[in-house]
């Protein structure tokens, strides 16, 4: 493959991560700022009710209840978006990038708390999101470190 094919094929697979990042961020910024809570109503409800449900008959999985779900879910959520600041803003330390996410976590916590009367926006759900960006970052950057040492080596 030529290095021109080579350049071509980078730019075309940044574009769709870029396109890939920018779908989760809309689809982030809806389940933070959607009136009504995610899980009240429709398919993830429905996928929530199911999760319940298969805990309460098999006693292996007893521990996880709605509460430990959700907060499951929250750090699940915001791994992305710490692989997405990872891969974007390579130039500032590791830290500046889970800041950047912690400040996303806690503004959009903040505005469910502060503009949407049905939403609770709270320190667990900001702890629980952030956790989930340092998860992304650090994943991101380890991955990347990992990847540079390999090529230096041959």
């Amino acid at each position: 493959m030529s290095s021109q094919s080579k350049t071509r094929l980078l730019r075309a697979g940044r574009m769709v991560g870029l396109a890939a990042f920018a779908a989760y961020l809309l689809t982030l910024l809806w389940a933070s700022l959607n009136p009504e809570p995610i899980d009240g109503s429709g398919p993830i409800r429905q996928f929530v009710a199911w999760v319940l449900n298969y805990t309460a008959i098999d006693k292996t999985w007893h521990w996880l209840d709605y509460n430990t779900l959700e907060a499951l879910a929250n750090v699940a959520l915001y791994v992305p978006l710490g692989i997405g600041l990872a891969i974007l803003v390579r130039r500032l330390p590791w830290w500046a990038d889970a800041l950047i996410g912690i400040i996303v976590t806690a503004h959009a916590e903040l505005s469910q708390q502060l503009l949407l009367p049905d939403r609770f926006g709270t320190w667990a759900d900001v702890l629980h999101n952030s956790i989930g960006v340092l998860v992304g970052v650090i994943s991101a950057r380890s991955i990347a470190a990992l990847r540079s040492r390999r090529r230096a080596q041959g």
